[in-house]
Parts: C-alpha cells; structure tokens; sequence
C-alpha cells in the first residue's frame, strides 16, 4: 500500500470517529474538517492522545471558516492543551484550561525566546478560545503597532480627527468614523468593546448620553462632551435597536481587526487609534480630579496597576496645594 493510500485511509478512519464532533457545527466546510482531523502535532502519542478530542472540539466551536483560521487554532491551542495537561493534570474543560493565569505561564515557561510577535499572537488567540467559549477575560499583550506612549491626543489633533470624520465620502464612513471618536474618546472604550456595542446600548437621560457596556467589563458610563454629540450624530436616523454601530465585517478570529482595517483604508493626518483615545479619556478623568475607584470602576480596570501608564501623563499637582487634605483640615461644604 502506498503512503498516499495509507494517508487516505487513516484520514477516512479518524472522520468516522470523530464524525459526531463535526455535527457541532453542521455548517464547517469539508476543507476546515480536513485540516482539523489531519493535524498532527509534534507532540508524544500520550499526550496528543489526551487532549486530541478536547482541542478538536473546541476548533470547531470556534467555527473557522478559512485554512490560515483553522491551522492557527490547532496549532496554538493543541500545544497549550498538552502543557496544561502534562504540568497540571487538570481537567480538560474550557474553564480550567483558558485562564490568564495558565496562558502567561504557559507564555513565562514554554516561549520566553520566541518572537514578539509570535508571542503577541499565541496571547491574543488563546484570549480569544478563553472570551469566547469560557466566557473569561484574558489581558493581551500590547500591540506591536502601537506607539508605547500613551500620550493624549492634543486639542489641535482631536480636532483634526474630527475634521476628518466628517470629511469621509459616505454616510456609512462619516458614522463609522464618528462612532469610533464618540465611544473610545468620550467613554473610554477597548476596541473589543466598541465592535459588540449596538444601537440600543446607549441612551439619553436628561439630556446625558450614556452608553451600556456589555461583556466581561459590563458597566454604564456617561460619555464626556463634545465627544458625546459626535456619538449621536453617528446614530441619527437609526432606530434599529439591535444594529451595530460599528458597521463593519466581524472577522470570526478576531472581531476588532474590522476597526483596524477600517483605519487603515481611511487615514487620517492623525491616526484616531482606540488606543490613544482611551488613553486621552482616562487622562482627562484624572485631570478633572475623578476619584480614582470610580475611574477604575467606568474605564473597566481590574487593578490599580492598569492606571500606571495613564498617570505618567497627568496634569503635575503641587502638594503645597493639597497640605490642608492631607493633615486632615475641615473642608468648607
């Protein structure tokens, strides 16, 4: 029998065993399967033998339509399935294995030579496997198109990024465009937030735009002024409670991609990163004295320490201004 016969064989063998996974998602293309059951890692028998089901199922349920989909998600996740197995001998369940505390350990043992890059990615789809199917949030690494700095943006610029928003040569772009400025620079919001957020997440309350963060990070913030009045000028005339905002292609391994893409196709003079408007808005909370725990809570922070790059770029504050709170001194009410 020749090698090509045996290969044959052995893929017809293993798509029947493993044919009542595939009905998880009777929509998966014969192309995507083929990748899937074909995949073999540079693993011992032993231990792709433990976490072989567990790593295909999870594929599946993450519904890769694409070959470069497919192959990344076994790749990454069927070598992580093995550590966690083989280090842990835990319970093979997406709740168990996903966490952020076994992905950046995974991370400190396994690759502390390998690339930035390749680092950076392995976080960001195990992220995703964790957010998706164990709903449990797992922080990334930051990216490596971003300028470190986390300096807001100037008068001057904001400006620019607002001229250029209402510049673009659609109705759909302008929106789009403005959505992004309203909701990451006047409420503060991550770029996986932003692509989930639908019509009916924000509303007016006494003339007070408030949006509704959904997820992982779900809280109700007032979105700052003017940014606010650039939010609804991207929702006027839509009453679709349940239609993005962000009006873009959701790419399935990477939803946010779609406002990256976006920015890209439409650059600006200033580049209107989430990033950086993030960045400008939590400055300018800190700057108007907002005590911090209520930062924290708006901004969706889990520790003090995600305030650290923020605060480096806060208004100085001269201490003799604040000796009377310090002592303890009677405030006037």
């Amino acid at each position: 029998m020749t090698t090509k016969n045996r290969l044959n064989d052995k893929f017809l063998t293993d798509s029947q065993a493993y044919a009542h996974l595939r009905a998880l998602d009777p929509e998966l293309p014969d192309h995507v399967w083929h990748v899937i059951i074909r995949y073999r890692p540079q693993l011992s028998h032993v231990q792709w033998d433990a976490v072989r089901e567990f790593t295909i199922v999870n594929a599946i349920r993450m519904q890769p339509r694409t070959f470069e989909t497919v192959r990344r998600l076994m790749t990454m996740s069927a070598r992580f399935n093995a550590w966690v197995w083989t280090s842990t001998g835990t319970t093979l369940t997406v709740e168990r294995v996903y966490t952020q505390n076994l992905i950046y350990r995974y991370l400190q043992e396994r690759l502390p030579k390998h690339s930035k890059a390749h680092r950076w990615g392995l976080v960001r789809q195990l992220g995703t496997i964790a957010e998706t199917l164990a709903d449990t949030g797992v922080t990334r690494l930051p990216s490596l198109h971003r300028n470190p700095s986390r300096r807001p943006f100037t008068s001057a610029e904001v400006a620019s990024m607002h001229s250029w928003a209402a510049s673009l040569t659609t109705t759909l772009k302008r929106q789009n465009a403005q959505a992004l400025l309203g909701l990451a620079g006047g409420a503060g919001l991550r770029p996986d937030e932003i692509i989930d957020m639908r019509i009916g997440d924000v509303d007016v309350v006494d003339g007070r735009v408030f949006v509704n963060i959904p997820g992982g990070h779900a809280r109700r913030v007032p979105v700052r002024n003017p940014w606010s009045r650039t939010l609804m000028r991207s929702l006027a005339g839509r009453t679709e409670a349940d239609e993005y905002i962000f009006r873009a292609y959701r790419f399935e391994e990477y939803r946010p991609r779609a406002i990256q893409t976006f920015l890209t196709e439409h650059p600006c003079k200033v580049r209107a990163t989430v990033s950086r408007l993030r960045s400008t808005w939590v400055v300018a909370q800190i700057d108007n004295g907002l005590p911090l725990p209520i930062l924290m809570a708006i901004a969706g922070f889990s520790t003090s320490t995600s305030l650290h790059d923020h605060l480096e770029h806060a208004r100085p504050l001269d201490v003799a201004d604040y000796v009377g709170v310090i002592i303890g001194e009677e405030v006037a009410r």
